[in-house]
């Protein structure tokens, strides 16, 4: 089967991307990298509505959805969401998607043009419908949405699942000067409204790539940007474990040039990113967080984000939240705790480590950093920027996915002078 992006039919570009993303555990974000449009929105799309869509499927279809090849599932979603989510009128939706059935499953033609066009006469849920569970008519799974309804409380959580729904526009980090050379190209640009410094690209989209591929600006969620400003001023060393691809760092060096920085990462193409990233070699290390080529109580301040499951990033990455299961946190907490530990280790008197994920899960976060012997700070007081959060018994905050922000935890902790 040639690759997906070998291909100039992009529905058919579509189907076989789902069926990887499901039956491989493949990412659909690289796989999307050189795909059009279409392909991206059908597949971004089938990904962030699956459950709606198979609530909708499932009745129309005589066999149980889960007993279809992978292949199958993927035609049949995308064509729904085509027919359903789109301006492409039903009849050719569901002829598109035959045609592509044809192709990567041709036995399941016609039950694909069977369960289509029962499915896209039938009623997709009222959002507003507070008699449906909140999980269908948001697209989430159950075991999230109560998670987060506990977590974030019922307004909070609402929105962040409203957000996660929606495309994430391109964020910017970078001079004010380089945002008005876009914005005489062309570019539609707007100052993110709580992260000073950031921008959001709602046009001329193809510009503003140029300049992140030129490096005059980068692109970096606002969250993110947040959250390296967490790291309080310090006189001494900080260390940024596991940093690739590096924006918390580059933010860390241009707003504050004075301090000593030193990045860590275990995989050396990645490291070879962030190198072209901030125009420098200078202080970066391939070295893994875990056992952290430094000394013992050489640093002021550490910064790990920490690898997570991303429920935060579920605008971006929308195949996490069918992967991810509670119990399956467990493993990741595992190895967060090693870096947690190492990064605490690194700290000198007095010295504050910042431990964040992208994630919203308690397992992730607060349980990580509770049995680390250090003290809890006030995170939300560190917070510079206006950032919509919510404080954690722990002393950290969650900053919870908007419309315009991923979503992240964060603890600031401080070894006792």
């Amino acid at each position: 089967m040639p690759p997906a992006n070998a291909s100039s039919d992009p529905r058919l570009a579509a189907a076989r991307i789902l069926g990887r993303v499901e039956a491989r555990g493949a990412h659909a974000a690289r796989l999307l990298s050189d795909e059009p449009p279409l392909t991206r929105e059908l597949v971004l799309g089938s990904l962030r509505w699956q459950a709606t869509l198979d609530a909708l499927l499932a009745p129309a279809s005589s066999r149980p959805l889960a007993s279809l090849d992978p292949a199958v599932r993927a035609v049949l979603r995308a064509g729904l969401y085509e027919a359903r989510r789109l301006d492409t009128p039903v009849p050719v939706a569901v002829a598109e998607a035959v045609r592509v059935a044809k192709i990567v499953a041709p036995r399941a033609a016609g039950l694909v043009n069977a369960v289509l066009r029962r499915a896209a006469v039938a009623a997709w849920p009222d959002p507003e419908d507070e008699r449906l569970p909140l999980a269908l008519r948001t697209s989430h799974p159950e075991w999230l949405v109560a998670r987060w309804l506990a977590l974030l409380g019922e307004p909070a959580a609402r929105a962040a699942l409203v957000a996660d729904q929606q495309p994430a526009p391109l964020a910017l980090y970078g001079a004010a000067g380089e945002i008005e050379a876009l914005r005489r190209a062309g570019g539609v640009i707007e100052p993110h409204p709580a992260v000073a410094g950031s921008w959001l690209v709602r046009g001329g989209a193809e510009q503003a790539v140029a300049a992140v591929r030129a490096g005059r600006v980068y692109a970096i969620d606002p969250s993110a940007v947040a959250v390296a400003r967490v790291v309080p001023p310090v006189d001494g060393l900080v260390a940024d474990l596991a940093a690739a691809p590096g924006g918390k760092s580059l933010v860390l060096r241009r707003e504050r040039p004075s301090v000593r920085h030193l990045a860590l990462d275990r995989h050396p193409g990645r490291l070879a990113l962030m190198r072209r990233n901030l125009g420098s070699a200078q202080g970066l290390v391939v070295a893994d967080a875990v056992a952290p080529p430094l000394r013992p109580g050489c640093c002021a301040a550490v910064l790990l984000d920490a690898p997570c499951s991303g429920t935060g990033t579920l605008r971006r990455h929308p195949e996490i939240r069918w992967r991810v299961g509670p119990g399956g946190l467990a493993g990741l907490a595992a190895t967060q705790r090693q870096l947690a530990a190492a990064g605490a280790a690194l700290l000198a008197p007095g010295g504050v480590l910042v431990y964040a994920t992208c994630s919203l899960e308690p397992e992730e976060n607060a349980a990580i950093v509770v049995g680390l012997g250090l003290e809890a700070l006030p995170t939300g007081r560190l917070l510079t920027d206006d950032v919509a959060r919510v404080d954690l018994p722990s002393g950290g905050v969650v900053i919870p996915p908007s419309a315009d922000g991923d979503g992240f935890t964060v603890h600031a902790l401080r070894r006792p002078a």
